[in-house]
């Protein structure tokens, strides 16, 4: 599934620059592009925190919700966020977890992502000999979604590296929903636009967010996200 024309040296050079980088063309074309059709097909219920607890919705109790039920929640996740805290998204989960109705294609590019060789490829990559194994989810990010701002760093889950494994097609930047990397003090550094079919792997260390996406947004921001870990 994974393209075999990827320059390792190159990829290495340029993630010790800065402990992160983005690898255009990371699956082969029409794996991706099947994928992009799976993905946004795939069952995703509603994640959100509420009381510094986190919350999932199908999306079939979020439907049975009234309308004030509805605004009710959405206030409530949007005074978290007021204060930089939370997130509201899709999320399709993987592992014994994962919807009965998942495509075995998506399972199976997960399933790659955790094969010995990926891992020794991230290893080589990174420079880090740690990692020994890959979480992750597919993430659905529709107008009025976003992610605050933070680091992956989570006791005891020994997260090492990030990774957004993308199939979001003709994205504009008008949209929002770029990944937003951060200085210490909150300054804004730079921001990274979904690219299809391309891996953008970053240290934990790193403070990020995805920006609130607009309501004139035409397209979901697509994604397959996760970490690769030390345990």
């Amino acid at each position: 599934m994974i393209s075999p024309d990827l320059d390792v040296n190159d990829l290495r050079t340029e993630f010790a620059r800065d402990a992160r980088l983005r690898i255009d063309n990371i699956l082969l074309p029409d794996v991706a592009e099947r994928l992009r059709a799976a993905a946004a097909d795939a069952s995703f219920e509603l994640v959100y925190v509420i009381d510094d607890q986190l919350k999932r919705t199908s999306r079939a109790a979020f439907e049975a919700m009234s309308v004030e039920a509805r605004q009710e929640l959405n206030q409530k996740i949007m005074q978290h966020a007021s204060q930089g805290v939370g997130f509201l998204y899709g999320s399709c989960h993987l592992g014994e977890s994962r919807p009965a109705d998942m495509s075995p294609l998506m399972a199976q590019l997960f399933e790659t992502l955790q094969d010995e060789t990926t891992i020794a490829l991230v290893r080589d990559i990174t420079g880090d000999d740690s990692i020994c194994s890959v979480t992750g989810h597919y993430t659905r990010f529709l107008p009025g979604q976003f992610l605050t701002r933070h680091r992956d760093i989570v006791e005891n889950r020994d997260r090492r590296f990030a990774y957004v494994l993308s199939f979001t097609q003709r994205w504009h930047p008008d949209w929002g929903g770029l990944l937003q990397f951060y200085e210490e003090d909150g300054t804004p550094r730079d921001a990274w636009m979904p690219k299809f079919n391309s891996l953008v792997l970053f240290d934990v260390k790193h403070i990020h967010a995805v920006t609130y996406v607009a309501p004139y947004a035409l397209e979901p921001r697509l994604s397959l996200t996760g970490w690769f870990k030390s345990s």
